[in-house]
């Protein structure tokens, strides 16, 4: 992959409008406006942070989060990505001294009584269905699958995500969507984004600024759907080996 940078962007913007090296920082701030407003959907540009996870089983978002890609275990070299759980409850709760606790160190707390009802446990029905040498007999509905150990929730309120407290790790891998606030002259950026990035230059220092639907505007849209097109990663062999992925075969009469 090759890269580029804002500050080699700017300077040879310069160079092709005869500017000289005193206009490099409102250059500068239209590109790394630019660069924000292309990474929510044609440039996003993807990070990877290993996050703690504190006492209460959340950790905060990064400064420059926009969206979440997937929140992951850690296990050796693989990451297992977890799914998320809109039903966590996103209000904290506190002891007698103001300090945030998990729910299960509550002293009432329902997700601590497990299957009961009215003081009766019906986890034993589980197994009910059996005959006398341990074989199922079937008849048993609602058991399901899917993972109810490890789930997120995003919670822009307290700028955090909330993860299930029976969540298997004492850290968390965050894949997320940045907004490009961290950019500096050094920020390495795709060589693909040039073009629309001096048009993006171009349009913000022209005297249609403000309109969006100037001739400057619309170059910058045309570079940017480009962009997009360049960026997309699917080739012939992708395409066929989706379609294939989907044929199975079976023992024909």
């Amino acid at each position: 992959m090759i890269l580029s940078s804002l500050d080699k962007i700017v300077r040879r913007n310069l160079l092709e409008k005869s500017m000289p090296l005193h206009w490099w920082l409102e250059y500068f701030l239209h590109a790394a406006a630019g660069l924000r407003e292309m990474s929510f959907d044609s440039l996003q540009i993807i990070n990877t942070v290993s996050l703690p996870i504190n006492s209460y089983s959340a950790f905060d978002m990064p400064d420059d989060f926009v969206d979440d890609v997937a929140v992951c275990i850690p296990m050796g070299q693989f990451l297992r990505p977890i799914p998320k759980n809109d039903s966590i409850n996103p209000i904290r709760i506190t002891d007698t001294t103001g300090n945030f606790i998990p729910y299960s160190d509550a002293a009432t707390n329902p997700q601590t009584a497990g299957l009961t009802f009215f003081d009766f446990s019906a986890a034993g029905y589980w197994f009910w269905n059996i005959n006398d040498f341990g074989e199922p007999t079937g008849r048993y509905f609602g058991g399901t699958g899917g993972d109810r150990m490890n789930g997120y929730k995003k919670i822009k309120a307290r700028r955090q995500i909330q993860l299930t407290e029976t969540y298997q790790s004492d850290s968390a891998i965050l894949i997320y969507i940045s907004d490009g606030s961290r950019a500096d002259d050094l920020t390495q950026i795709d060589v693909e984004a040039f073009a629309a990035i001096q048009a993006y230059i171009n349009w913000k220092r022209s005297p249609n600024a403000d309109m969006k639907d100037s001739p400057e505007a619309r170059t910058f849209y045309n570079e940017r759907r480009l962009l997009r097109a360049r960026l997309n990663e699917m080739s012939v062999t992708d395409l066929r080996n989706l379609i294939h992925s989907t044929y199975s075969a079976s023992i024909k009469n």
